[in-house]
């Protein structure tokens, strides 16, 4: 990974100050029996009121409220005053994370990073610069209102939860880095990536770790754990539906998901949020006109989806 010292695009460089500290993974700070991993919701209200409707339907049939998580990037399209804080209302009952996005809406210096993506080689040198474009009408926004920065200032990197007996660590990225691509489907098939965050997960005891980002869905399954990045909440991130994901993890089985695996007394699952697209597509055309670089890199995903079937991948470890 670059870090910010190397010379790079702003949007491909890795700030030093998203380094996560191993000691970050010790201490639980929550204990929950269902919790909704929701990550890379990027500002799609109409998602994040369907998630909230999943959640009040498993209420009524098991009488437990999961507990959500937002593990970073809630916000990106949103870049409206009143769509911003529409999202934080709905999603204030939740725990919230740093992602990139909101790292750098709450930067006060620029330091030549953009948006913060640390975006991998594979990403055209277009597609980045259009994040950095988007990125610029967030950071607008935080600058000019007190209040919206206030919303951002004060969540974390990283949330370590319990459910059931096992344990649960959620950050954006990856366990090195807020904006790392370490979790991502390439990373992820290596065999030697598998051995080091085996064996970092098996160091501070995690069963299970969950992580978004890089905006493709991918599962990575060991015999006594597993790594789930959701893709993204708020996007199409596989090829049966145009829905997000989020990630479930529970002590109690939900019968609609496309990956599941268990580990001790807890089931986790990869469960797809169907929206209304034609909502969401007519509330993005209402801010982002088609020549707008949010047009130019989502509209087609967002009215298409992905050519991607969902990953899971088997590790020996």
């Amino acid at each position: 990974m670059k870090s910010n010292t190397e010379e790079s695009v702003a949007g491909r460089t890795c700030p030093l100050d998203y380094k996560i500290e191993e000691s970050s993974f010790d201490t639980i700070e929550g204990r929950y029996d269902t919790i909704y991993v929701i990550g890379g919701l990027y500002g799609n209200k109409f998602a994040l009121k369907k998630i909230i409707e999943m959640a009040n339907e498993e209420y009524n049939e098991t009488n437990i409220m999961p507990k959500f998580v937002f593990n970073g990037d809630m916000h990106w399209f949103d870049y409206k005053y009143d769509d911003f804080i529409e999202i934080e209302k709905l999603s204030e009952s939740g725990i919230k994370l740093l992602g990139n996005v909101e790292a750098e809406m709450i930067r006060l210096n620029d330091i030549g990073v953009g948006c913060g993506c640390s975006y991998p080689d594979t990403t055209s040198d277009d597609a980045v610069e259009r994040s950095n474009e988007i990125h610029k009408k967030l950071k607008d926004l935080a600058t000019k209102r007190k209040d919206v920065y206030k919303e951002l200032e004060d969540r974390k990197k990283i949330v370590n939860i319990q459910v059931g007996s096992s344990k649960v660590s959620i950050t954006h990225g990856d366990e090195k880095y807020l904006s790392g691509w370490d979790c991502s489907l390439e990373n992820l098939s290596k065999k030697s990536r598998q051995e080091e965050l085996y064996d970092f997960m098996k160091s501070k005891k995690i069963d299970v770790f969950a992580t978004t980002h890089t905006c493709a869905q991918v599962v990575l399954k060991y015999e006594d754990k597993a790594v789930y990045n959701n893709g993204a909440s708020g996007m199409a991130s596989v090829n049966t539906s145009l829905g997000g994901i989020i990630t479930r993890i529970s002590t109690n089985r939900r019968e609609d998901f496309i990956v599941e695996d268990k580990i001790n007394d807890v089931y986790i699952q990869q469960c797809i949020v169907d929206y209304d697209v034609d909502e969401f597509i007519s509330w993005f055309d209402e801010i982002w006109n088609i020549d707008s670089p949010a047009s130019i890199s989502y509209r087609n995903r967002i009215i298409n989806g992905v050519e991607c079937s969902a990953v899971k991948i088997e590790s020996n470890k």
